[in-house]
């Protein structure tokens, strides 16, 4: 991100087919440049960033043509001590222990899913995506879980990369 002073009292913008509007400087509160490329690397942790808590904001807005691209890697754990609650960003491919599936709303205990807009529809990311027309918003990433998160740990780390979209911040 660059600070830095800006010399002007007002923006003027210019909607394609419509009429330019002029923004006072003092009414913008942050602004983004569209990029062709942003490439981010950073960590969703199994307690801090699950479905039940938190999405993770990864600080880029996509559009109705951005190319996401995700590649993740990485265990965490649903319970401290059990091994059955180990997971790879795919998610447990059984069902855990006093379970009958390994499935909770849809998607694997443990995966790592994804949103755009924060009512957005949930999608499975796992250990790799490369997906357009996700729709327009942020981009959160989380690990799927129920509301027995508290017993969580691990983290993956996640290296994305978005085309055609608007570099907003660090993840956060």
């Amino acid at each position: 991100a660059l600070r830095g002073r800006v010399g002007i009292e007002s923006l003027t913008l210019q909607p394609s087919g419509g009429a330019a509007l002029k923004v006072p400087l003092a009414s913008v509160r942050s602004l983004a440049v569209r990029q062709p490329i942003i490439d981010k690397t950073f960590d969703v942790h199994a307690l801090r960033h699950c479905t039940q808590i938190e999405f993770l904001d990864t600080g880029v807005v996509v559009g109705p043509n951005s190319r996401v691209n995700v590649s993740a890697t990485g265990f965490v754990r649903l319970s401290f001590g059990i091994d059955g609650w180990a997971a790879d960003p795919d998610g447990i491919k059984v069902p855990g222990p006093n379970y009958k599936t390994n499935l909770v709303d849809g998607f694997p205990f443990g995966a790592l899913v994804g949103k755009v807009g924060v009512g957005g529809a949930r999608f499975l990311v796992g250990h790799q995506l490369d997906k357009t027309g996700l729709g327009e918003g942020r981009l959160y990433l989380a690990v799927n879980d129920n509301g027995h998160w508290q017993n969580n740990i691990g983290s993956f780390r996640v290296k994305l990369r978005v085309s055609d979209a608007y570099d907003v911040g660090d993840a956060q």
